[in-house]
């Protein structure tokens, strides 16, 4: 099945398998969180007035979005050191920070319907890393995908 994924990303975004680097890996990596986030929020959002159910570093989702936040941080990093594109950088820089907030405030959330919320809104992040990290690959992004500008830091 997860090849089965791999190869209909591969497709779509017009490459194939073999071509796999850093930002193929990261997106397979993306893909898989997403559905991960997607069936927490599904299964959140049907017990809205219950209590946020805490996750800890023993849960393998706090685990893998710790792991995520730090490999999108790496993926910058390598895109700086190759002289690749600033927005690159700063795209990854800012999913590295914001997967950090979300799962802080997964644990400061209060019922499970806020919970939802936030795991919806990791699983929209994953899927913008699964969109964009190929490019880390490629060393640039496509015309139709406008990129933000950014500081350092």
């Amino acid at each position: 099945m997860r090849y089965l994924v791999t190869v209909c990303v591969a497709v779509l975004l017009g490459t194939g398998p073999a071509l796999a680097g850093p930002g193929a890996d990261f997106a397979e990596f993306a893909i898989d969180l997403r559905g991960e986030a997607q069936m927490r929020a599904s299964d959140a959002a049907s017990r809205p007035a219950a209590p946020a159910d805490r996750i800890d570093i023993e849960d393998p989702f706090y685990f893998e979005l710790e792991q995520f936040a730090a490999d999108a941080m790496r993926l910058s990093r390598a895109i700086s050191d190759t002289g690749g594109a600033e927005d690159l950088q700063c795209i990854f820089r800012g999913m590295s920070r914001d997967a950090e907030a979300r799962l802080g405030a997964l644990n400061a959330a209060d019922s499970a319907g806020e919970q939802a919320r936030i795991y919806r809104a990791i699983a929209d992040l994953m899927r913008d890393a699964s969109e964009i990290a190929p490019a880390a690959d490629d060393g640039a992004l496509g015309a139709s995908m406008p990129l933000p500008t950014c500081s350092a830091g």
